[in-house]
Order: C-alpha cells, then sequence, then structure tokens
C-alpha cells in the first residue's frame, strides 16, 4: 500500500474510544519507548489538548495503525501551531508515510487553525528531512531524553 492509500483521520482526545486509544499509546510505547531504547513519560499531561492524527491502513474497521502525530493549536503549546509524536509504525515504513504524514498535518493546521506557521521538536537525526520541508532549526541541538533534538520552525 501506497501513502496515498493510507486513511487519514484526526480525533480529538474526547473522541478516542478504548480500541483507538490503545492502538496510539501501544505504537507510540513500540517506536519512543522500545526501539529508541529510551524510557520516558509519554503520558505528558498534553494529550488531552491536543488533536490526534491516526493513518490507517485502509478503512476495515480492524485496520492498523500506520502511522500517528498530534498537533496543538496556537497557544496551547507553542505560540505556533505545535506538531509533535510523529512516528511510523514498523508496518508502515518504507510507504513515503514521512512526508505523507507531514502534509496531512500541513494541511490540517491550515484548515483548522489558518497557521502561518508551525513548530516541532525533532530528533536530530531528522533534521535535514525537517529542512526538506521548509522548516530551519532555531535551537539545538538540546539533548531530550538522551537523544538530540532540534527545535524548528516552518514559516509560511
Amino acid at each position: 500500500m501506497t501513502a496515498n492509500a493510507v486513511l487519514w483521520r484526526w480525533y480529538r482526545w474526547d473522541d478516542l474510544d478504548r480500541d483507538r486509544l490503545y492502538a496510539l499509546l501501544r505504537a507510540r510505547q513500540d517506536v519512543f519507548v522500545v526501539e529508541q531504547t529510551c524510557p520516558y513519560p509519554d503520558i505528558d499531561g498534553k494529550d488531552a489538548v491536543a488533536w490526534h492524527l491516526f493513518g490507517y491502513d485502509g478503512d476495515a474497521p480492524d485496520a492498523p495503525l500506520l502511522a500517528s502525530a498530534r498537533m496543538f493549536a496556537p497557544g496551547d503549546y507553542y505560540a505556533e501551531t505545535a506538531i509533535g509524536r510523529i512516528l511510523t509504525t514498523a508496518a508502515g515504513r518504507g510507504r513515503g508515510l514521512g512526508r505523507a504524514i507531514m502534509a496531512e498535518c500541513h494541511r490540517f493546521a491550515q484548515k483548522q487553525f489558518g497557521s502561518p506557521s508551525v513548530r516541532l521538536n525533532g530528533q536530530a537525526y531528522l533534521k535535514e528531512f525537517y529542512e526538506s520541508l521548509g522548516y530551519r532549526a532555531v535551537y539545538g541541538p538540546y539533548d531530550e531524553d538522551g537523544i538530540p533534538h532540534y527545535e524548528m520552525l516552518k514559516d509560511r
């Protein structure tokens, strides 16, 4: 399946049923804690104000989660719209989902918030990827949970 065949869905915290919440937390644990061997407090108290993007492998009720991200309205995390917890699951890798999920986040930020700018904190190994999408480093590198990061900004 290509990135174009992924079904993107946005949810507010209160719209996440038990199964969606479990899939989201499982994916974040698998990628950020287990794969990256980084024990960190994923449950940070910010999910309740965020929008949550899910990328599904089709539209079947039991379609697997391939990618996710969370987005904050301007003022909820930074002055600008903010994107975080961007991930592609092992099952979703190699399908171009990195660019696809960022495009969906940028589309939603413009539609939902009319945002001229988007900010994110990205792992240093992804700095060139984010720069290819129009971001620039505004701070860093800095250590976050033992992993080098950059704070990055995309001005529209």
